[in-house]
This record gives structure tokens, C-alpha cells and sequence, in this order.
């Protein structure tokens, strides 16, 4: 909630959030449609709101007075739809059964076969925005991309979906064309006319914190963001198949034990198109040896890593480690 002056959060909001959660939220108020300008007491009977204005337009706002034991508390302002959600957890089941005005219309369509264009179907558990956070909610009806659903076992709201309905599980190509990332995922944000590449790791509505190199983070929604395309490793080679085309076996071409006094253990040992390396006194790992002309490439079988070696005129090998020379055979 978004406070109107002051600092201190006061009781209603901690008493709605915990009794919602534990899907109990007051059982004793009356049936009444809210008003403007008209009180409501709460069922804690410490908590009362009283509905201040509420503007028109695309984007409609409530001002709300908030008492505490009749003292007057800083003021919050919500859209129309939180407005419902706090209302219904103030004075209970049935409180609201119309809605202020700006929020979504209350007619909708009764019984669905399937899921709909949006990929929902009627009993489907989903993830609902409130004004205290996202809790799990159960689909009853749906109207286009309006959907009637249950808090708990009382508490029944009109929700939008994207904006205050999401699905569970992972995101699905609707979920990504109506402008949904989920957590951790790879983007690219637009900071200052630039996309730098990052990932999500804060969601707010429909706007998303990324994690940028050099410790930066950058806020963007979906028209400031845009997925990364996921790369495919290439398919390693089969054993004993050659890592690129062109080359050809080392058996019979370089043969023997290879090192360098100046790079300490650092060894290759050569044999039947084979090669052991040992570097730094780590165990010996088997290598394919495979040549082009006077470039020799050492594969690790079942992926696609590669060291790449060059042999010299005078027989010396240059490695990523520097040059060695024949030992011994």
C-alpha cells in the first residue's frame, strides 16, 4: 500500500494480510455496496475506512481515510479493484457485492469446458495480486481477461489478468506476448538508448529489476525489454569421430613424450592418436589426437572442448602453455 503522508503502517493492513493467508478472513459483516464519502467499520472493531474520491480514466485511484480507535491514520490511495480487496477484508464475506467505481464489471460467463485463449480453465489455481501481496487464489468464472475468484473460503474478487493474475508454473507463449519475464531469466533492458544484457531478479507488477554488469541493476518493463534467444550447444562428436571437418588421426604422426622444463610438469604424452596430458602434477587426462597439416587438435571425447597445438618447423610443439619439445619416444 502506498502511504499518503506520515510513516507508520497501521493495524489493518497486518490483520488482513495474516487472516487472508490463513484463509479466515472475518465472518460477521452485512451485505453493503460502498459509497463515496460513506464509513466502514471494520470487524476487528479497532479499524475503520472511509471511501474519499475515486478518479475516472484508463488509469482510475481511491483515496482512502483510515481511523484507528477513531484516531485518524496516514491515508492510502488504490486502484478501485485493491479498494474491493480491502473492503472485503475488512468487513468480511459478502461485503461488497458491487464494486467501486473504475473496477471490472461484475457480469460474467458461467461454466468453461477448457482452458480459454488465455490458457485457463475454470477450478484452476492461480496466483492473485491483493493489497497486501500475491496469494493463491481459485478460478470460478471468467469474462475475456477478467476472472472471478476465491481467496480462502470466503473472500471472492474480480482480478485482470495480466495485471493482477498470473498463472502457476512456467510462463507459456500467451504469459510472454501479454508482456510477462519470469525470475532469473535472461534479457536485454534498454538503459539510455543502449541494450545491455542482464538478469531479472525483482518483479513488480509489470515492471522487472535487472542485474547488470560492474554491481548495476535497471528497471524496465516490457517495452524496455526484450528475451535473449537461448544458443544451442552444438552436438559433440561421437568418440573416435573427428571434432571438425578435415582432420585426420595423429597415429603414426606424432608420437612419444612431449614436455618443457620451463612449465614444470606441464607433459604430453603421444601415442597411437592418442594423447595423455599432465599438468601441474593433476592426474593424466586421455585425449583424441587429431591433425590438419601442421595444426594438431586435442579433443576430450563426448564434448566439444578442444586445445588447440601448432607444430614447428623444427619439431617443437606450441601449446596454450607455451612451447615443448620431444623427450623421449
Amino acid at each position: 500500500m502506498k502511504m499518503i503522508g506520515g510513516h507508520r503502517a497501521f493495524h489493518l493492513e497486518l490483520t488482513c494480510v495474516v487472516m487472508l493467508t490463513a484463509g479466515a478472513c472475518f465472518s460477521t459483516a452485512h451485505a453493503q455496496q460502498p459509497h463515496i464519502g460513506q464509513q466502514y467499520q471494520c470487524t476487528d472493531g479497532r479499524t475503520a475506512i472511509k471511501v474519499m474520491q475515486c478518479s475516472s480514466g484508463n488509469a482510475p485511484v481511491c483515496d482512502l481515510a483510515v481511523y484507528e480507535n477513531g484516531v485518524a491514520q496516514p491515508g492510502i490511495r488504490l486502484s478501485p479493484t485493491a479498494v474491493n480487496d480491502l473492503l472485503r477484508l475488512c468487513l468480511g464475506n459478502g461485503a461488497v457485492q458491487q464494486q467501486v467505481p473504475g473496477s471490472l464489471p461484475a457480469a460474467a460467463s458461467g461454466k468453461s469446458e477448457g482452458p480459454d485463449s488465455n490458457g485457463f480453465k475454470i477450478g484452476e489455481t492461480v496466483n492473485a495480486a491483493t493489497a497486501g501481496g500475491w496469494y493463491d487464489a481459485v478460478i470460478l468464472r471468467a469474462n475475456g481477461n477478467s476472472y472471478f475468484v476465491r481467496f480462502g473460503p470466503s473472500i471472492e474478487v474480480w482480478k485482470n489478468y495480466p495485471t493482477e493474475l498470473r498463472r502457476m508454473g512456467p510462463l507459456t507463449d500467451v504469459d510472454r506476448a501479454n508482456g510477462l519475464f519470469a525470475l532469473h531469466e535472461k534479457v536485454q533492458v534498454n538503459v539510455e538508448g543502449r541494450w545491455v544484457e542482464g538478469e531479472i531478479i525483482t518483479e513488480m507488477g509489470m515492471e522487472y529489476q535487472v542485474e547488470l554488469s560492474g554491481n548495476r541493476t535497471a528497471w524496465g518493463t516490457a517495452q524496455h525489454m526484450r528475451r535473449v534467444a537461448a544458443t544451442k550447444a552444438p552436438i559433440a562428436p561421437a568418440p573416435g569421430q573427428p571434432p571438425q571437418p578435415g582432420l585426420t588421426s595423429c597415429t603414426g604422426r606424432i608420437e612419444g613424450r612431449y614436455a618443457s622444463s620451463e612449465i614444470g610438469n606441464f607433459t604430453i604424452v603421444f601415442r597411437s592418436g592418442k594423447a595423455k596430458v599432465r599438468m601441474y602434477g593433476a592426474d593424466d587426462e586421455e585425449l583424441e589426437c587429431w591433425m590438419s597439416g601442421k595444426r594438431i587438435i586435442l579433443h576430450k571425447p563426448g564434448t566439444n572442448e578442444d586445445i588447440p597445438i601448432e607444430l614447428n618447423d623444427d619439431g617443437t610443439l606450441d601449446t596454450p602453455m607455451g612451447e615443448i619439445r620431444k623427450k623421449s619416444s
